[in-house]
């Protein structure tokens, strides 16, 4: 129930950066009534202000990038040689808190296997939220996964706090 959850708000989420992406940058917005009687019809044209997009804009920086990306890789290294131990010790303390590693093992069996084989790792986006920083990550080995991650700072380091899978690109999209 819990990665239905995730799956939902990452689901959500994507959607957001993506309509903020297609957002232009006008300023005003316009809308048409229109009025109709038995033998005329009047347009009539107004502007309202554009409102703002809520999604944050900031991106994290080159380096913080590739060290979260580095996280990703140790867990999905973790995974692929079945160490679900190792793997989960990634994870930040609030989701080790409501896992184990036999919870654990069979998430990624039955939801994330793709991982099971080590696929590659490419970070297409990371955006600054709060203190923790989200990231939209493409995996693949013979098929690109896009997932969604969230790493927040934890015990000194960088460590995974929610992990979503949003689609495929070689199928359905998320």
């Amino acid at each position: 129930m819990t990665s239905y959850f995730h799956r939902c708000f990452f689901g959500l989420l994507a959607l957001s950066l993506v309509i903020a992406g297609c957002a232009g940058s006008n300023d005003v917005a316009e809308t048409a009534e229109v009025a109709e009687s038995s033998t005329t019809v009047t347009v009539v044209e107004t502007t309202v202000p554009a409102t703002p997009s809520t999604v944050p804009r900031a991106t994290c920086p080159e380096v913080e990038s590739g060290e979260l990306q580095a996280v990703i890789e140790a867990q999905t290294l973790a995974i692929s040689q079945r160490d679900f131990v190792a793997a989960l010790s990634h994870s930040s303390t609030s989701f080790r808190s409501n896992t184990t590693a036999e919870q654990f093992e069979r998430m990624i069996s039955y939801e994330y296997g793709f991982l099971l084989k080590n696929p590659s790792i490419s970070v297409a986006a990371c955006q600054l939220i709060g203190d923790s920083r989200d990231l939209l990550v493409e995996l693949g080995t013979e098929r690109r996964h896009v997932m969604a991650y969230v790493l927040t700072p934890d015990e000194g380091q960088w460590r995974i706090d929610v992990a979503a899978l949003l689609g495929e690109l070689d199928g359905m999209t998320a």
